[in-house]
């Protein structure tokens, strides 16, 4: 039997510590600014609101919620973290060249650092970035807050300068009326998003960030399997 959660909103429609899921969900989904986190303690949660649990006889408040998710906004820098990841991506001819991604995991609340690779024998460097992220917050099974690293502007700008939510208002086209490129990928990224609370972080690349080269080294090496075998391998995970 699964243990019991407590989910804690400090910031959402209604703040306060929540026995489910689905409460949680009700007052933090399309909420702007939201913050919210699971503990597996009920004082845990309620230190992390700094207020009692909710009265459940009151109604929750009405509110309209966008179809489309909202960009996150980033949390102040204290605010709590469950999650620290890096991406990276590369294709060694870009594009529809062999290519590779990977991401560098660290789990803030046990310090285990976990890594994770893959690759492609006919791709691009953008698919390889988003391929890392989308391949990084899948191996996070529960709702959590996650920073996520990147050095692709691509990435971070569809969502701290708000690209993704225009593309989806305007039906997956672009402001010159173009079909948005991957969007297979940006649709399954989108969705893993709207489950966790992640904040998208630039970093500048290949100036001795140690999690941000290792991705680097990693993803390369991904890439060079498919150059040397023809042919693609299996992605590794280790």
């Amino acid at each position: 039997m699964a243990k019991q959660k407590y989910y804690a909103v400090r910031v959402g429609r209604q703040t306060g510590v929540f026995s489910s899921w689905s409460e949680c969900e009700a007052q933090v989904k399309g909420f702007p600014g939201a913050q919210y986190k699971s503990f597996p303690t009920k004082k845990e949660a309620a230190d992390f609101v700094g207020a009692k649990e909710p009265d459940k006889n009151i109604p929750f408040p009405s509110a309209k919620v966008s179809k489309a998710p909202v960009a996150n906004t980033p949390l102040k820098e204290a605010a709590p973290c469950d999650y620290i990841i890096y991406t990276d991506g590369s294709c060694l001819k870009n594009p529809d060249g062999p290519g590779g991604w990977a991401a560098v995991i660290t789990d803030c609340h046990s310090g285990e650092v976990q890594e994770l690779s893959g690759g492609h024998p006919s791709t691009t460097n953008n698919r390889m970035e988003l391929s890392a992220a989308i391949e990084a917050l899948s191996s996070v099974s529960e709702p959590a807050e996650i920073k996520l690293y990147t050095d692709s502007q691509y990435l971070k700008n569809a969502f701290t300068k708000y690209w993704l939510r225009n593309w989806q208002r305007n039906g997956w086209l672009t402001s010159t009326g173009e079909p948005v490129k991957n969007q297979d990928l940006w649709r399954k990224l989108s969705e893993l998003v709207r489950k966790h609370r992640v904040i998208f972080q630039w970093v500048k690349g290949h100036v001795g960030n140690h999690a941000n080269e290792r991705c680097d080294e990693l993803a390369k090496q991904e890439a060079a399997k498919y150059k040397k075998w023809g042919f693609a391998p299996n992605p590794t995970r280790g």
